[in-house]
C-alpha cells in the first residue's frame, strides 16, 4: 500500500508513521508539492493523509488538487477536533478526520 503524507510540522507523527510503514512493507511518500503526484504510478492501493493544521488556509485547494490527480481516500489529521473544520473537510471530499 502507498501512503502519501502532507506534513510540515508534526515530526513525531511522521516518524511513527515511517516506522509502521517499514514494519508492514508499505511505501511512504512525504510530499510537499502536489505536482509531484502526477509523476508516480498510483494504480496500487493507497491513502493520502494531510495534516489539516499545517494547511488550514489552503486545505480546499490542496484536497481538490489531490483528487484531480489520484483517487485514493483522503484522511485529515488535526490536533483538536473542530466541528467547523470537520464539516469543511467532509464537504471538500475528505473521507475521514482523525485527531
Amino acid at each position: 500500500m502507498k501512503i502519501i503524507s502532507f506534513f510540515n510540522s508534526d515530526y513525531n507523527f511522521s516518524a511513527t508513521l515511517a516506522k509502521i510503514c517499514n514494519l508492514e512493507s508499505d511505501e511512504l511518500l512525504f510530499v510537499t508539492n502536489i505536482e509531484s503526484l502526477g509523476k508516480d504510478n498510483f494504480r496500487d492501493e493507497g491513502i493520502v493523509i494531510i495534516d489539516i493544521d499545517d494547511y488550514r488556509e489552503s486545505i480546499d485547494e490542496i484536497a481538490l488538487s489531490i483528487k484531480s490527480k489520484i483517487t485514493y481516500p483522503i484522511y485529515g489529521l488535526v490536533n483538536k477536533m473542530d466541528i467547523e473544520i470537520q464539516k469543511r473537510a467532509i464537504t471538500i471530499g475528505f473521507d475521514a478526520i482523525m485527531t
